[in-house]
């Protein structure tokens, strides 16, 4: 018995030993799973680290200036001034100007068009990409991914409840302004300062055209060469003289040899006054022919969509601004231009038709009128305070920025 009791009382002591060091590697091992340098509090603490310093980073990013302000080079690139981001034309931006309810209502009276016609900034439902900065004030501007929808205007097939009417002389007192209200309700989303629609200034500077110096990429307009339709009677920039006498008009273009025509009217649009006059009897006008156009592959008036003087067809830019998935683009560019012609003249506003940069003219010196349908786009500036995140992915070969607030 007493034999008995001493194995029992082994067998405990030996079960107690064995239970202790089982006890002590667990120990062991939850120490080292707990606070080794691989161990679970180092990893919460340097991830606690990490977090804390990438809010630092990211407060410091967003306040180091009242304005941050950016950088476009020639090539398309895009840079924060400190150089901490990249860019480029084409990349896109997940701004949202959905959440804002806001409307604008064209009316007929400042359109010249049947009736009202209106745009909600609720209803476009596509997406923004980069489309340059505003060379003032030198802030990150997106242009919308396609054109707008609206109801009360007309297209037709795919594009029907997207064209925008502008009608007669009114249509061009007022078809810039217009285009900018009904821009301006798109720049309401969160982290943005404003909209305003593209115009045709925008377009050259992309393609480096200059109308006074056709044929060369002259983004900054420091040549001059071949002048836009050089040698004819509308030349860009030639001055022209109109004088109503009792036979009809007399036609004097700058160096170049007067004519008469049978027109019995000369309406035209005097910025001084904000108003039409009507030339009367032996009166006079001087008016500056403003109309040009070009191919964005060659910047001359001729086609090629092998060159690539300006922009090649493969492009982003040319996608986004010309053609998308082998579907043009037609749209109106906020910009009005004035086409001088023998004893007439046309008023109209510059366009994207058929991949190329033209002017549709919608009123004249005759008194005479006719309508034109086009997309519009909308160029939203964003705040000095935005910030972009390069969120990993890409479409259409380009990245996909998130805009962080």
């Amino acid at each position: 018995m007493k034999r008995n009791k001493r194995e029992e009382r082994g067998i405990t002591l030996v079960a107690l030993v064995v239970t202790l060091v089982v006890l002590l590697i667990l120990a062991g091992i939850t120490i080292a799973t707990l606070f080794g340098d691989n161990g679970v509090i180092n990893k919460a603490q340097k991830a606690k680290d990490e977090t804390e310093q990438a809010e630092k980073d990211e407060t410091a990013y967003l306040n180091k200036n009242d304005k941050i302000e950016w950088i476009q080079k020639e090539d398309g690139t895009i840079m924060d001034e400190d150089g901490e981001m990249t860019l480029r034309i084409g990349d896109y931006v997940d701004y949202d100007c959905t959440t804002s309810d806001a409307t604008y209502t064209s009316e007929a009276s400042k359109s010249g068009w049947t009736g009202p016609q209106v745009f909600k900034a609720n209803e476009y439902k596509d997406g923004w990409r980069v489309l340059g900065i505003d060379r003032e004030t030198k802030q990150l501007e997106l242009i919308s991914e396609d054109l707008l929808p609206l109801t009360g205007g007309g297209g037709s097939g795919y594009r029907e409840g997207q064209y925008y009417y502008l009608r007669g002389n009114d249509g061009y007192i007022n078809g810039v302004d217009e285009l900018n209200k009904i821009c301006s309700i798109y720049g309401k989303g969160e982290g943005a300062t404003g909209a305003r629609t593209i115009n045709v200034d925008d377009i050259n500077w992309i393609t480096g055209y200059n109308p006074n110096n056709t044929g060369v990429k002259d983004k900054n307009k420091t040549g001059s060469g071949t002048k836009c339709y050089l040698g004819q009677r509308y030349e860009y920039g030639k001055n022209v003289k109109y004088t109503l006498l009792s036979t009809g008009v007399k036609y004097e273009p700058e160096n170049s040899v007067a004519s008469e025509t049978s027109y019995k009217k000369f309406a035209y649009y005097d910025g001084m006054s904000k108003t039409w006059k009507n030339l009367a009897t032996n009166g006079s006008v001087t008016l500056k022919n403003s109309e040009y156009y070009y191919y964005p592959t060659t910047l001359t008036e001729t086609d090629n969509k092998t060159a690539t003087v300006g922009i090649g067809v493969n492009t982003v830019e040319y996608k986004m601004l010309f053609m998308n998935s082998d579907v043009s683009y037609y749209y109106w560019l906020g910009s009005q231009y004035v086409s001088t012609d023998n004893g007439f003249a046309f008023y109209g506003l510059r366009r994207i038709y058929i991949n190329m940069v033209n002017g549709v003219g919608i009123g004249d010196s005759a008194g005479g009128s006719r309508y034109e349908g086009w997309g519009v786009r909308p160029v939203v500036t964003l705040n000095s305070k935005a910030m972009l995140k390069d969120s990993g992915t890409m479409k259409d070969g380009c990245k996909l920025y998130n805009l962080v607030i």
